[in-house]
């Protein structure tokens, strides 16, 4: 179960330079195709907080064509995480813990983040198995190792503006936010997908898998654990599978099949329509994507984001031999 406090830093006495603690915030601007997000990571044992700060509004397998980027990796450590400033403008305050947070960021060439992020559920703790049927404390069933230790997802409705080098847009959506907390070493990361569907306010699906990204079909993703958010209802999933169509490394769509804890089966197909290679770890690529989705049963459209870590210091070189 998340609790209140679990919104403040989880910094153990004997903190190891390697600990992470991260959030995760999205909003959606359908009309003219924009998603931004803001990701941050801190690293109480060497006292560094990076702040991940990018939008785009297109296909892309190039950074430089985000229309927005500031990306930070050695920021002072702030007092507190549920209420701080940073040199780079940003800021975040929490209230109604855990659930509400309002963003503010003041960047570069006129722009501005201004997000109330209201938590529409309780936060899906991925421990906690009397919301998550697959709940481990095992971290190797995380879906992300280590890293995801301590984990929680949630839905929440995104309300305020966004402005982007002197562009101003409202902002009303229906989004999935995250926050983790454990060991975090930047070597030999696991591959995971990091995958989510939202209809609305009474409808959406979040899923964590872990990736082998040279595996072919359905044998790519291995489901972890995941829910779909029902009329204001957590159906944990008892199982699940995930397989993604591909130019080259990067995903163009995605069919995704779910079993929540009512035998109730949602199936989910969608098609990437903004892309970005997103490096939030150095030695990682993340293929980050916004995809518009349709689920069998339902009228509509939905949106979300699509994140598969693929890990270069696992992958590159494995063509290599000595001697050849």
């Amino acid at each position: 179960m998340i609790r209140p406090e679990d919104v403040r830093f989880h910094t153990p006495s004997d903190v190891s330079y390697d600990w992470g603690e991260t959030n995760f915030f999205s909003i959606y601007i359908p009309e003219p195709n924009i998603t931004a997000w803001v990701y941050t990571i801190a690293r109480a044992g060497v006292g560094a907080f990076v702040s991940d700060i990018r939008a785009i509004n297109g296909i892309s397998h190039h950074a430089m064509d985000a229309i927005y980027l500031d990306c930070q990796q050695h920021l002072p450590m702030p007092a507190k995480l549920e209420d701080y400033s940073l040199p780079n403008g940003l800021s975040v305050k929490t209230s109604n813990e855990p659930r509400d947070y309002h963003i503010h960021y003041v960047g570069i060439d006129d722009t501005e983040f201004d997000w109330h992020v209201k938590g529409i559920m309780e936060p899906f703790d991925i421990s906690d198995p009397s919301m998550d049927p697959l709940a481990s404390k095992d971290p190797n069933q995380s879906g992300f190792g280590a890293a995801y230790s301590n984990h929680f997802d949630m839905t929440t409705h995104v309300t305020g503006t966004t402005k982007i080098r002197g562009r101003s847009f409202e902002v009303d959506c229906v989004t999935l936010m995250d926050h983790s907390w454990g060991p975090r070493n930047e070597r030999l990361m696991s591959g995971m997908g990091w995958i989510n569907a939202v209809f609305g306010l009474d409808y959406s699906v979040q899923a964590i898998f872990s990736l082998d990204p040279w595996a072919k079909g359905w044998e790519a993703f291995k489901f972890a654990h995941g829910y779909a958010l029902v009329d204001g209802r957590v159906c944990g999933f008892k199982s699940g599978m995930a397989r993604a169509i591909r130019h080259g490394q990067f995903p163009v769509g995605y069919e995704m099949r779910f079993v929540d804890i009512n035998d109730f089966e949602h199936v989910l197909i969608g098609t990437t329509i903004a892309q970005h290679p997103w490096s939030c770890y150095s030695n990682i690529e993340a293929k980050l994507s916004m995809v518009e989705w349709h689920a069998v049963g339902r009228k509509g459209f939905g949106y979300g984001h699509s994140q598969e870590n693929w890990q270069f210091d696992r992958l590159a070189g494995l063509d290599f031999r000595a001697g050849r």
